[in-house]
């Protein structure tokens, strides 16, 4: 049977579904821990999102056909289980949307104001930006692929353009690069750091993308979630250079600011009296987050098609289309400055949908010996400490929303 689609394909699937609202944020999260503790905290947690992106292809691989997380769960461990994902996932994947929504009008809306004189009523900004990507991904995998080159190639230009644009100014900036700062600051945005690193739901999809080709899975999975590590290494770097962590619109500041959309904050700070510089952020942003926003709308809509059994035929797709991307929308509308918010939230649906889960269905998959052609290395010892990984996630994210952990 001919493979459908590319690991070249699925590789930037990938990337743009990680390299979104999170990287945006990420500087401004993790700027007091300074660097250094930073790079390891993106290592830590990007080997063990990788873990368990292999439990999750690991379950998927013993089932044929068309099959999401909801048959997985309801088949590994139970009906109980089934409908806590249900839960779960619905609560992630809006929280996400939502995010990517709220911030990318807010993006869109500084794109048209810099590029004409028009004034349109949040409303209709908002509809120009999701009526696209809704129909996008009511076409399909193969049109979202496409799309979604597109959309990287814009990224990719946009980036590499920033770089050498800024590494020529950075001398001027050093003295206010911080290197080490404290990683005590590290515990409050693991559960931010998750969902920075999170494609999972994408896996069932790439299954079938790829016509569930084994090696070609596995490649693009670690070579899929390299990209981003190396992506938001550059990105914190960059921003730590232009933009002082402390003091009057620093970074810290920024965090503080609960109405504050990041990217616009940070888009402010460096185009100060220099138009080029913030139209070229300005896109940059853009593509940043809209490659990740129709990754997420395309995993989301595979999950309700599996979910609620809903074929893909016109009028199924066009009720996919509805329920990924009217939610969100309409939480755009209500409270538009919900970017940070909703991605807070987002971090411990994250680590139990995205770590826990895979690897609990890998385990129970096993001892109830479910027929599958793949095994994750590191047997059932990295498993377990991938499950402990989660949990510690978890329990990060209560202590967070309890005060009890250090906050800038």
């Amino acid at each position: 049977m001919k493979t459908k689609g590319s690991m070249l394909g699925g590789v930037l699937l990938i990337g743009g579904t990680c390299i979104g609202a999170g990287m945006l944020g990420l500087p401004v999260m993790t700027a007091a821990a300074g660097f250094y503790p930073t790079m390891g905290a993106f290592l830590f947690v990007w080997f063990f999102m990788t873990l368990s992106a292999f439990a999750y292809l690991e379950v998927s691989m013993r089932f044929s056909g068309d099959v999401n997380l909801i048959t997985m769960v309801d088949t590994t461990l139970g009906s109980v289980a089934k409908w806590s994902a249900w839960l779960i996932y619905v609560l992630f994947l809006y929280a996400l949307m939502a995010a990517y929504t709220a911030g990318g009008t807010a993006i869109f809306s500084n794109i048209l104001n810099l590029h004409s004189e028009f004034n349109l009523h949040p409303v209709m900004i908002s509809l120009l930006f999701i009526i696209p990507f809704a129909t996008i991904v009511y076409l399909g995998t193969a049109w979202v692929d496409k799309v979604n080159r597109v959309l990287m190639f814009g990224f990719i230009a946009t980036f590499l353009t920033l770089c050498t644009t800024f590494i020529s100014g950075t001398k001027d900036n050093i003295s206010h690069f911080n290197a080490v700062g404290d990683a005590k600051y590290l515990l409050y945005t693991l559960p931010f750091l998750v969902t920075c690193f999170g494609y999972h739901t994408l896996i069932p999809t790439l299954k079938t993308y790829l016509n569930g080709s084994l090696k070609k899975l596995k490649i693009t999975i670690l070579l899929g979630g390299l990209s981003p590590l190396i992506v938001y290494a550059a990105w914190e770097l960059i921003i730590l250079y232009l933009i002082p962590t402390w003091g009057d619109g620093g970074l810290v500041s920024i965090l503080h600011h609960n109405n504050s959309n990041p990217a616009e904050a940070m888009v402010k700070i460096l185009s100060v009296n220099n138009n080029a510089i913030r139209i070229i952020i300005s896109w940059f942003s853009y593509f940043a987050l809209t490659s990740s926003f129709i990754g997420v709308g395309l995993g989301m809509r595979d999950f309700f098609s599996d979910g609620l059994h809903i074929r893909k035929t016109k009028k199924g797709r066009l009720l996919l289309a509805s329920l990924t991307f009217g939610p969100p929308f309409i939480y755009a509308m209500l409270y538009p400055q919900g970017f940070l918010f909703a991605l807070k939230y987002a971090g411990i649906c994250a680590a139990i949908l995205l770590i826990i889960f895979p690897s609990v269905m890998a385990w129970c998959a096993r001892f109830e010996k479910i027929s599958g052609r793949y095994n994750m290395w590191g047997g059932k010892p990295l498993l377990f400490l991938t499950i402990l990984f989660g949990l510690f996630i978890v329990f990060a994210d209560v202590l967070q929303r309890m005060n009890l952990l250090p906050i800038p």
